[in-house]
């Protein structure tokens, strides 16, 4: 049965890491030219993506710099011990790190260019074939996949279990295949490039469509389409009421060993869903590129980047209410004993009673993420939320407000170097965030909102024209400039840490308070 998911999944998806389809004329196709124009711009661009790739695994700086942020990973055991007199002591804890080597990056880039090998064999040897071929013109060709492609040849039931006296498919596989009809539509936009549509169901829904190109391999979704398609299939969609927009993953091969893989939000997605009777939207801006990791060979330098726009969402308090709630999950510890088998079953708690709506607005997640071959260093560039204020409003009250260098284009750029056995962290042209909080106006409806939450300002910031840091353990030492910290409610809590000196944390909160304001303070560096 995993065998067949499996060939299901390769079926449908082994044109995968495909592209795009627009609005241009078709030209001239053949079946057979059209097959294999596609698989072999799949293999071209995938495997020269996985060879533009080799100076990652060839340079140890970028492994150390990502072993530095967090790349290396870690394991923890612990072992009971004996005290002298024989009873159970406290167990004895052991770590162990492991960082990224430059073996582990070459074992999985050559996986992957096995995995892609495979791939293209499928789709070559499997999907675009002359038995699937259900109908051609001059400039299209429609392939249909049938059980005989979708159900795994290895769960072929035994000839004596047939009425045939041949070897058929399991049944279950074989109507799933005939419910789908599930059908390949080639077209060419241009010559030597090919688009891929995926037909589904009795009305050809076409939530997907692939491009397979010389320079480009793409996928694109359509969720309204994909929301008739599981609706014709029978899928419970009940609950959604909205499902629309339009995204894509890409492949583009911007230069000989420079590529780039994209996912573009080409129009905003929006989806609105009910619960229990209640109304949730949820919105996200188009973007293109939202998502992006570029490797160029050439310049031996990797990239990435992020540009989310204007996500928000809109629903009723109680669907959100657990959010705005210090975790009070963990129950007093007890000792078990004989009182526990006759203790009543307690009685469950009342449903809170809710009112009034939720509007979560991210004006945006921008950041860019470079690093080029043997320089040891790690530049951020544009970190930032957006072009406007970010802000949680309970109809029509503003509960939060977040503001990043509101006043010097909303973006900041970050430098880290190595420092030693450290980090060093630049910061251009400044850090100044601001957090206005006001969870007072929902306080008589959700139970346990912390105090420091219900009605305070906090600003963080940088002083100085070349602020810098080094992150060290449990602290962080302050190069030049100065850091600052204030809160509007209490100023007991306000810190200002000089050049020299260094901002400490406590690793846990006191019993008094869980307000994370008093656990921080300058000091002198330890």
């Amino acid at each position: 049965m995993t065998k067949s998911v499996v060939r299901w999944g390769l079926s449908c998806l082994s044109v995968g890491l495909l592209a795009c389809p627009s609005d241009r004329d078709e030209v001239e196709i053949s079946s057979s030219g059209a097959a294999l124009t596609a698989s072999q711009n799949a293999d071209r661009v995938l495997q020269g993506l996985v060879g533009s790739a080799d100076f990652l695994y060839e340079s140890g700086s970028l492994l150390q710099a990502l072993n530095r942020v967090g790349g290396a990973s870690g394991s923890c055991s612990s072992s009971d011990t004996l005290c002298a007199s024989g009873s159970s002591c406290a167990p004895v804890v052991s770590c162990e790190r492991h960082e990224l080597e430059p073996v582990d990056v070459e074992e999985a880039r050559s996986e992957l260019g096995e995995e892609l090998e495979d791939l293209v064999q499928h789709l070559r040897e499997h999907i675009l074939i002359p038995a699937n071929l259900e109908s051609e013109t001059s400039t299209s060709a429609t392939y249909r996949l049938g059980a005989d492609v979708l159900c795994d040849d290895e769960e072929l039931i035994a000839p004596a279990s047939s009425s045939s006296g041949e070897p058929s498919h399991d049944e279950d596989c074989v109507e799933r295949a005939d419910r789908l009809q599930l059908r390949l539509r080639l077209t060419s936009p241009r010559q030597g490039d090919v688009d891929i549509a995926v037909l589904v169901g009795q009305e050809r829904n076409q939530p997907v469509v692939f491009e397979l190109h010389r320079r480009s391999l793409g996928l694109r979704v359509d969720l309204a389409e994909a929301l008739d398609t599981a609706r014709e299939l029978g899928n419970d969609t009940a609950d959604i009421e909205q499902l629309s927009g339009e995204l894509q993953l890409q492949l583009v091969e911007n230069a000989a060993r420079d590529y780039s893989l994209e996912l573009n939000v080409l129009s905003a997605l929006k989806s609105v869903v009910r619960s229990k009777g209640e109304r949730l939207e949820a919105s996200l801006g188009a973007a293109s590129p939202a998502f992006e990791l570029r490797v160029d060979g050439n310049a031996r330098r990797f990239l990435a980047g992020l540009d989310l726009r204007s996500f928000r969402m809109v629903g009723p308090l109680r669907v959100f209410a657990d959010a705005f709630v210090a975790d009070s999950s963990e129950d007093p510890a007890h000792e078990p004993g004989a009182h526990d088998l006759i203790a009543p079953e307690p009685e469950p708690e009342p449903e809170p009673s809710y009112h009034g709506a939720i509007d979560l607005f991210l004006s945006g997640l921008q950041g860019t993420l470079e690093y080029v071959a043997d320089s040891d260093v790690l530049k951020l560039s544009g970190l930032g939320f957006g072009d406007a204020t970010s802000k949680i409003d309970y109809d029509g009250r503003s509960l939060l407000a977040l503001d990043l260098n509101a006043a010097q284009g909303r973006h900041v750029d970050l430098v880290l170097e190595p420092q030693g056995d450290q980090t060093k962290i630049s910061i251009s042209p400044s850090f100044d965030l601001k957090l206005a909080l006001a969870f007072h106006h929902i306080a008589n409806q959700v139970e346990g909102i912390a105090e420091h939450l219900l009605n305070d300002t906090w600003h963080f910031w940088s002083e100085g024209t070349e602020p810098a840091v080094i992150a060290e353990d449990e602290q962080l030492r302050v190069v030049s400039g100065a850091l600052h910290f204030e809160s509007a409610a209490d100023s007991s809590a306000n810190v200002t840490v000089p050049a020299g000196m260094c901002l400490l944390g406590e690793a846990e909160a006191s019993e008094e308070t869980d307000d994370w304001r008093h656990q921080l303070s300058a000091g002198v560096c330890q």
